[in-house]
């Protein structure tokens, strides 16, 4: 019997436990426990309606702070 209550296959917003096992493999994390893949199914709708509520620019060179200046350093 395993310590971790199975899941059902769909979550009610989110991805199956198929699709996040396949998601988990291709980013490089096929390694990981059953229950750590569970825990990512059971995060991935929180934090991408989440991600929705992120304010983004309208267009790319329109962010803040796109340019940025090395100076050199002052030597002791």
């Amino acid at each position: 019997m395993s310590a971790t209550p199975s899941l059902p296959d769909a979550a009610d917003d989110g991805p199956g436990l198929a699709e996040m096992t396949a998601f988990a493999r291709r980013h490089g994390l096929g390694g990981l426990a059953p229950e750590h893949i569970a825990r990512m199914r059971e995060l991935a709708a929180p934090v991408a309606r989440f991600g929705m509520q992120v304010r983004r620019p309208v267009r790319k060179d329109e962010a803040p702070a796109s340019e940025f200046r090395v100076t050199g350093a002052a030597r002791p």
